[in-house]
């Protein structure tokens, strides 16, 4: 019989599959919602590419133009700050996006793996099956920050792996938000 063993008891075989159920129903609503960011992403892609490129031709044009009345030159020197700036904070989005991505799809990741490994057998798990789980899961993770996470909540760094990774973890505003270029 699928049973798993806990302090309270032993589930009964149909929890197991509405366990693995519901495992496999979250991890499909999180892939859906990823997909559905693809298509505005896409547009503060094109966005983000056609400002750099307006920025790029307003430059030119300006020195062409310089000989001509200070005002207008003026008006669009600002004008090109003005897209230049507002280029750069497109890309820092379209990033930030993209680690918002990378992190879900790895919770997606870890999920399949979590319902592949419940729905495997119908034996109780040994504490040797759960460490191979927890290490393929901790895998999947590719960022250093979701690592430390990782090993934080799952009781497997050290204390000065802790210490050490502790402060880079966004746990005020003023790390929430912030995007590693790459």
């Amino acid at each position: 019989m699928n049973k798993i063993v806990s302090e309270a008891g032993t589930l009964p075989p149909q929890q197991i599959e509405n366990l693995v159920s519901m495992l496999g129903i979250i991890s499909a609503q999180i892939e859906s919602a990823l997909h559905e960011t693809d298509a505005p992403a896409a547009i503060l892609v094109e966005a983000a590419h056609s400002m750099s490129t307006a920025t790029q031709t307003i430059a030119r044009c300006l020195f062409d133009f310089s000989g001509s009345p200070a005002r207008v030159f003026q008006d669009l020197m600002v004008l090109h700050d003005d897209m230049h700036i507002r280029s750069s904070k497109a890309a820092t989005a379209i990033q930030f996006h993209d680690r918002l991505v990378q992190c879900l799809t790895h919770v997606c990741s870890s999920l399949t793996q979590l319902t592949q490994f419940m729905a495997a057998d119908s034996m109780p798990k040994s504490e040797v099956q759960w460490n191979e789980l927890r290490q393929r899961v901790r895998e999947i993770h590719s960022m250093e920050q979701e690592r430390a996470l990782f090993d934080d909540l799952a009781g497997n760094a050290s204390s000065t792996g802790r210490a050490a990774t502790g402060s880079k973890r966004p746990a005020s505003s003023n790390g929430a938000g912030e995007v590693e270029l790459f």
